[in-house]
């Protein structure tokens, strides 16, 4: 009987502007073997230092500024993170072969220049999110699920002010994807879908998923 993996605490940090009226987040690629090529949020698995005490989300703070600082050469104040999500990695080896318990935090501080580390980091970029997932359904951007969900999410923003606002007023969701597939298509439900459950993509009413077509995500999300 094969163990499960173990669950590894991690935090990821969401950097938004406004550039010429048009909000914007930062994107990292990853260069290591872990998700080599894929572009997402700064961030990573929470280690020894991070944990003051024994409370998850407290060490998951000082993890995203730490990440943050050491991929991208910026330092972000502790006190500027909004908890936005909590996403855990789903049971399934054929997706991902290691889980993770993940924290998802926005600031909107004002930074400086970009350094990454070319070491887990090659490349960054601050884009609109639209146009992020626009490129991504293009192939020209590989991104994972919860990215795409932030970034579509972000889209229905025009400031930061406003997606501040949004994560606000919501309730902070605890994503736990459930996989399945409908008409061979691979399909990630998420808690509000129809099909949740029960683990079936094909249930119809709410939708709240997203879907592997080819070799890119699209979030689906329908009250």
């Amino acid at each position: 009987m094969t163990d499960k993996p173990l669950i590894r605490p991690a935090a990821t940090l969401v950097l938004l502007r406004e550039q010429a009226n048009t909000l914007e987040t930062l994107l990292l690629r990853r260069k290591s073997k872990s998700g080599k090529g894929a572009w997402v949020f700064p961030g990573g698995v929470v280690e020894k230092q991070d944990a003051s005490c024994d409370n998850e989300e407290i060490a998951a703070r000082a993890a995203a500024v730490r990440e943050t600082q050491e991929e991208a050469g910026i330092e972000v104040a502790p006190e500027s993170l909004q908890l936005i999500s909590h996403w855990t990695t789903p049971d399934a080896p054929e997706v991902s072969k290691k889980r993770f318990s993940t924290w998802f935090f926005l600031s909107a501080q004002s930074v400086g220049e970009i350094v990454v580390d070319n070491q887990e980091i090659d490349a960054y970029r601050w884009c609109a999110p639209a146009q992020a997932i626009d490129d991504h359904r293009a192939g020209e951007l590989k991104m994972l699920p919860p990215t795409i969900v932030t970034l579509t999410e972000l889209a229905a923003c025009r400031t930061t002010a406003e997606a501040a606002a949004f994560y606000q007023q919501r309730q902070v969701p605890y994503i736990e994807p459930r996989i399945t597939s409908v008409d061979d298509t691979i399909c990630m439900l998420y808690a509000g879908d129809a099909g949740y459950d029960i683990g079936d993509g094909s249930v119809p009413g709410a939708r709240n998923r997203c879907w592997l077509e080819g070799h890119s995500w699209r979030y689906e999300f329908q009250g």
